[in-house]
């Protein structure tokens, strides 16, 4: 072999050896960190939390953010706000597209995904401290980790970890979630319990009665009334039911007390579809 082709076969293997060297094993300072900014404001934001938003060069979060934020005298500061990274992953009408057209949702989530991860990766290598703001705990229902940082470098990112809605729901009903003989706790969703199509699938609520238990449910005061009838399918008519509203929230929080035959009917008066969990078993009595 020449010389000359030793050389250009040696340029070529370095190439697409730093093609595939991502950013974090160049040695670069650049950094990702999904922070968990508590249920409600900065008072119940974590001061390590705090500090990386302050020292961050680009942050990524919802337009409510800075609102909540702003309500505690706090101001997150305008000009590092990039965009919402999951604009067109929520919402009415990414909601309406993935019941009606659930594939090509699957692909407008796909597209939104690369481009915020290329984004995420530009900032990186230009050696930037990002930031992805997620409210509560990124790891409960979280919708970086779940939803936008699929398929990241787990070494491009740091996650730091936030007071969760749950946390705060059972402290508004001043009650352990684990109390007496619960056998366990169990965190969800309406959807995640009886699925996301027209037809009920009652297995697994049918299964969990068997056993006494604490169910915290995520994302399903609007569907309450569906909710309670299908429970009422195989647990008690007195099973105690909460709800909290803007847990956590000084200022806001409710919490909405029942059972499976009457909460449905005291969440109806109230003019709040998102913020509120609830909590089904003996802590909500």
């Amino acid at each position: 072999m020449s010389l000359k082709r030793l050389f250009t076969g040696v340029c070529c293997i370095f190439y697409f050896m730093t093609l595939n060297t991502s950013p974090a094993m160049a040695g670069n300072t650049g950094k990702l960190y999904v922070v968990g900014m508590g249920p409600a404001g900065p008072d119940l934001t974590a001061p390590r939390a705090l500090s990386i938003v302050e020292k961050a060069d680009v942050l990524l979060c919802s337009p409510r953010m800075p609102q909540r934020f702003s309500a505690f005298g706090h101001t997150i500061d305008p000009s590092k706000i990039a965009f919402d990274p999951w604009q067109r992953v929520f919402g009415n009408d990414s909601k309406n597209l993935k019941q009606t057209h659930p594939k090509a949702y699957a692909e407008e989530l796909d597209r939104r995904r690369s481009e915020v991860q290329a984004f995420l990766l530009e900032k990186i290598n230009e050696g930037k401290t990002v930031v992805m703001m997620d409210g509560g705990d990124p790891c409960v229902y979280g919708p970086s980790l779940e939803y936008i940082l699929k398929g990241f470098d787990d070494r491009l990112f740091e996650v730091i970890p936030g007071m969760g809605a749950v946390n705060a729901a059972a402290a508004a009903l001043k009650r352990p979630l684990t109390m007496e003989d619960t056998r366990f706790v169990m965190l969800a969703s309406f959807e995640s319990l009886f699925g996301e199509g027209p037809e009920p699938h009652d297995d697994m609520i049918k299964d969990l009665s068997k056993y006494k238990s604490t169910l915290v449910l995520y994302m399903s005061i609007r569907s309450m009334q569906t909710l309670t009838d299908r429970l009422g399918k195989y647990y008690p008519d007195d099973l105690p039911v909460a709800v909290v509203y803007f847990a956590g929230y000084p200022d806001k929080e409710n919490v909405v007390k029942g059972t499976l035959t009457t909460i449905a009917e005291r969440v109806k008066k109230i003019d709040e579809a998102w913020l509120g969990l609830v909590i089904i078993g003996e802590p909500a009595r």
